[in-house]
């Protein structure tokens, strides 16, 4: 008897009780590509799991993305983006030579590939030429965010071999949901890494991904204070070093605000040396989290506003 999480494997977005069950690499790719990816009468994909032993998927969806769904070890893994990297570099084909390659990882993975005060992107950045990012809010109705590693071909290849390096053995933490495509929100997705209609999203990111002066804005999440006994979780995010003092106000009074308001413990990294971003750390429950994030961006609206 088929178990009700194999039941809708053709789906974008699941949930998924084990980590286990959960496809070992996966990536947000423009609808445009994936008929190249899946190939004619399902040729290529057909072909693509043959020769590599995976499981390979490329649930369809209406909308202007997908998600290309690998479960293998990982170098197969690898491989196999390997032999999709040439689709992307058509979609990319106007872009210097170099494609954009998107991973989905778990939100609370997100730290990991960031490190202490951007540190440990920073290093990643440097050993492989990649430009690495990583898109601050989660992609909608799930616990996604967006890895964008772009760079020739080959540049691409090895920053993503880097990241699931990374992540191989970093345990994920918390409730998840995988991205499902349907869900996509045209007026958000270059704030989550989403391609939005077809375009490729650009601009330097305020949120680490979001497109400069543009917020997503939900109403304010609910206020839960943190209760002793929470197991804390934590997020972070990236900013422009000049936008601290927006969030931080004069003699620290927003963000004590922020963090009262919000039942976060919220802390602020210095820049490392020769760089002009900061990393925000934001620890709590999931509601504290939300919520602090919220503020934060309001704050930052706010700021930006006033010129």
């Amino acid at each position: 008897m088929k178990r009700k999480s194999d039941m809708k494997s053709e789906r974008g977005g699941l949930k998924r009780s084990r980590q286990s069950e959960e496809p070992s690499l996966r990536l947000l790719i423009p609808s445009k590509v994936a008929g190249s990816i899946i190939g004619k009468g399902g040729k290529n994909i057909s072909r693509l799991r043959s020769d590599f032993n995976a499981t390979l998927q490329v649930p369809d969806c209406s909308g202007p993305e997908r998600v290309v769904s690998i479960t293998a070890d990982q170098e197969t893994c690898v491989n196999i983006l390997g032999e999709i990297i040439p689709c992307l570099d058509e979609f990319f084909s106007s872009s210097k030579n170099e494609v954009d390659v998107r991973l989905l990882v778990h939100q609370s993975l997100a730290g990991c590939v960031i490190g202490k005060g951007g540190a440990k992107v920073k290093e990643l950045r440097e050993k492989t030429s990649a430009k690495i990012k990583i898109f601050g809010n989660c992609c909608p109705q799930s616990t996604d965010r967006v890895v964008s590693v772009v760079g020739s071909a080959e540049v691409a290849l090895n920053g993503v071999r880097e990241i699931l390096a990374l992540l191989k053995d970093t345990p994920q933490k918390g409730y998840s949901e995988l991205y499902d495509p349907s869900n996509f929100d045209e007026e958000f997705a270059e704030d989550y890494g989403g391609f939005g209609s077809g375009r490729i999203s650009g601009g330097r990111p305020i949120w680490e991904g979001g497109a400069p002066g543009r917020f997503p804005s939900p109403p304010p999440p609910r206020s839960v204070p943190f209760r002793r006994g929470d197991i804390p979780d934590q997020t972070q995010v990236t900013i422009p070093k000049d936008l601290a003092g927006a969030i931080i106000g004069k003699g620290g009074s927003r963000i004590r605000k922020v963090r009262s308001n919000s039942g976060a413990e919220i802390t602020i990294d210095e820049p490392l040396p020769g760089s002009n971003d900061r990393i925000i750390t934001i620890k709590g429950n999931p509601d504290q989290i939300q919520l602090g994030q919220y503020l934060l961006q309001q704050a930052v609206r706010e700021s930006r506003s006033r010129y």
